[in-house]
């Protein structure tokens, strides 16, 4: 194969990487091969069509048939129901975007935070002449209009606070996990897997004098138990949150200059995985462990970081 037909090989095989862990989901659920390329080719009609939008091309149902390999009825249907707005699956009533903003307010904003940052217990309902503010004070300011009976519900369901004797609200995490079971937890994974492919992306066709996106991971070097598993799983939990709890505060303290009505939106997430590559060469890892022989032997800088460090002994 040319060098053309090989990459192109590689990105559908990149596809089928991305699919495979989904078949479990669709098992569960119920969804046919024929919903899920339902789906793919009404993705691909919208994204196909964008794309012609923004080279100034004509997006006719003809045009766009040619492009995609599908029949011109199949193009007009598809587009139809794009325009009609049929959904996919069910809309979550509360973004997982307005409960974060809630969580980050009532950790940092002066009026419902104390020393470092920890959560000051709120009133659930507004109380004249209270020492304390209410939770709706917090709504109106984390995110103005919105629904605060149904935030609530979503916090306690996920865990994330709690009400005390029926008049307190108290944070117990910063962090937000809704149910597994929950529609709102499968949209939010859809969204976490679309920022981390649209990462991998940006990377790879990203032009020369744009940035490149932060890319790493860290996988073990050796199998391990059950048991190891469970300690770095539960390492990860403790530093990832407390990276990310410290990103989260940096980000509400930046100044004014570094934000605009048409700029965009930026993060970073952390996510533990089964690493289940068969061919991960074993000389991966001491490679990158190299130096560069100088004077002052500064260290390599890696492509991205295969290593972990050596987990603590378990005591006796």
């Amino acid at each position: 194969m040319s060098k053309t037909s090989k990459e192109k090989e590689a990105v559908l095989d990149v596809f089928a990487r991305l699919i495979k862990p989904l078949m479990r989901a669709a098992f569960e659920y119920g969804i046919s091969a024929g919903e899920i390329s339902g789906v793919v080719r009404r993705t691909y009609i919208q994204a196909l069509e964008a794309r012609l939008s923004d080279q100034k091309r004509p997006t006719t149902d003809a045009r766009i048939a040619a492009i995609a390999g599908l029949a011109r009825t199949d193009v007009t249907s598809l587009r139809d129901a794009l325009r009609t707005g049929a959904p996919h699956s069910l809309r979550e009533t509360v973004s997982p975007e307005r409960i974060g903003n809630v969580l980050t307010t009532w950790h940092t904003h002066a009026n419902f935070s104390g020393a470092y940052g920890l959560a000051m217990d709120l009133d659930l309902v507004p109380i004249t002449n209270s020492p304390r503010h209410s939770f709706k004070e917090l709504v109106e300011i984390a995110c103005p209009g919105a629904d605060e009976d149904a935030l609530l519900d979503a916090l306690v369901a996920a865990k994330s606070v709690e009400v005390v004797d029926g008049v307190t609200v108290r944070c117990l995490s910063r962090a937000y996990v809704t149910p597994s079971s929950d529609v709102t937890r499968i949209e939010q994974i859809g969204q976490f897997m679309e920022v981390v492919t649209s990462n991998f992306v940006y990377n790879l066709l990203r032009a020369e004098n744009e940035p490149k996106y932060f890319e790493r991971a860290v996988v073990s070097d050796g199998l391990l138990s059950e048991a190891g598993r469970d300690e770095f799983m539960k390492i990860s939990g403790q530093k990832g949150q407390e990276l990310l709890s410290e990103l989260d505060t940096i980000l509400t303290q930046l100044d004014s200059s570094k934000t605009e009505a048409n700029g965009k939106r930026y993060g970073l997430g952390i996510y533990f995985f089964e690493d289940q590559s068969v061919n991960r060469p074993e000389s991966r890892n001491q490679e990158l462990r190299t130096y560069k022989t100088g004077e002052n032997k500064v260290p390599t800088a890696p492509a991205e970081i295969d290593v972990l460090a050596a987990l603590p002994k378990r005591k006796s």
